[in-house]
């Protein structure tokens, strides 16, 4: 269990390190820059405010999809019933999918941050999306451990189901039982 466990850190550390460096390379922006960027900007102060709300609702949006529709158990298990690919996947290859995907989500909050920035030209409304990526980063690793615990505990493969195969169609001469009596207008 200790080692599923342990498979899930280095995507989440990776973005962390990411998210660090992004956040210095937005301090270290010159404020003559970021003026520049405000003055040129193709939109009007009321449609900044609207492109940030609008920011800020995708990212909350899709954190709060990514913790309570995607990384959890029991969407996990419904995939590995109904998917014979994800049935036959080893355990650590899940999770370690799993935490690649957790950590582009929280990557992806984090573009939304420079997105906001880039069209507003102000510093101060970036702040809010690495506060929402650390956050949504911290629920991710949670949620991903709870996965990888309950994993621990399952069958390295799932069986199929047998009345889940796929349909056969029925030979080309078949007629159904309800046309057999019929006649054909010649």
């Amino acid at each position: 269990m200790e080692e599923l466990l342990g498979r899930r850190r280095g995507p989440f550390l990776a973005v962390l390190v990411l998210g660090l460096l992004v956040c210095i390379a937005v301090i270290s922006i010159p404020d003559t820059f970021l003026s520049q960027i405000e003055r040129n900007r193709p939109l009007t102060d009321a449609q900044v405010g609207w492109v940030y709300r609008l920011l800020a609702i995708a990212a909350a949006a899709q954190i709060i999809y990514g913790g309570f529709s995607v990384f959890r158990v029991e969407r996990v298990q419904t995939a590995r019933a109904h998917d014979p690919r994800l049935a036959s996947m080893p355990h650590p290859r899940m999770i370690s999918s799993l935490s690649r995907n957790a950590a582009g989500m929280v990557t992806l909050t984090l573009i939304y941050g420079l997105a906001s920035m880039a069209v507003s030209g102000l510093r101060g409304g970036f702040w809010l999306f690495p506060l929402l990526a650390l956050a949504q980063g911290g629920w991710y690793y949670r949620e991903i451990g709870e996965i990888a615990r309950w994993k621990a505990f399952q069958p390295e493969h799932v069986q199929t189901d047998p009345d889940r195969q796929p349909w056969d169609p029925y030979p080309v001469d078949y007629v159904p039982a309800i046309a057999r009596g019929l006649k054909t207008l010649d």
